[in-house]
């Protein structure tokens, strides 16, 4: 019986560690079942936080860019459309608006904000077809104010603009126009 208690221990032994290798196995796999399995959820967070911040950040429009966009309406080749779509920052019902040419000055509210477009398109008129070229450009922006300076090159020379806006619920509006 020695010889086969010792046959029986030796597969015991055998029969033991086998187990216990296939238990560590096992909880190995599930450990790497679980890592796997949260490093996915990890991963599917971090996709949803990063394309949560690209759409934020496409839907924001920061007054930089409003700037840029106003400095674009207001350069480039003078057309009727190009002048009324400068004017769209205009609303003096909303925020008064003086225009100072040549020395002169005009202020539109209001009571006259319908003469603005005839006249601008009218003060306008000995240059359209012509190019805007910008050579300079300094922006501004505290607050709810903002001073756009620009430098331009036309067919009859440099012109040196100033264009004064204000933000009224979220809006800019053109408050002065500075013509040199």
């Amino acid at each position: 019986m020695t010889a086969q208690g010792c046959e029986i221990g030796h597969v015991f032994q055998e029969i033991t560690e086998e187990t216990a290798d296939g238990l560590d196995g096992t909880a190995r796999a599930g450990t790497k079942r679980v890592m796997r399995r949260t490093g996915i959820y990890l991963l599917v967070i971090l996709s949803i936080v990063v394309g949560a911040a690209v759409v934020t950040d496409a839907a924001v429009v920061t007054d930089r860019e409003r700037m840029d966009e106003f400095i674009e309406s207001v350069t480039g080749r003078v057309s009727e459309s190009r002048i009324d779509n400068a004017l769209s920052y205009a609303d003096p019902s909303k925020v008064t608006m003086e225009l100072v040419h040549e020395g002169h000055r005009r202020r539109y509210s209001d009571r006259n904000a319908a003469a603005l477009k005839p006249d601008a398109r009218k003060a306008l008129a000995s240059l359209e077809g012509s190019k805007l070229h910008l050579i300079q450009e300094s922006i501004s922006v505290e607050g709810e104010r903002a001073r756009i300076a620009l430098r331009l090159r036309t067919d009859a020379g440099l012109a040196n603009t100033v264009f004064d806006l204000r933000r009224e619920d979220d809006e800019w509006f053109l408050r002065r126009v500075i013509v040199n």
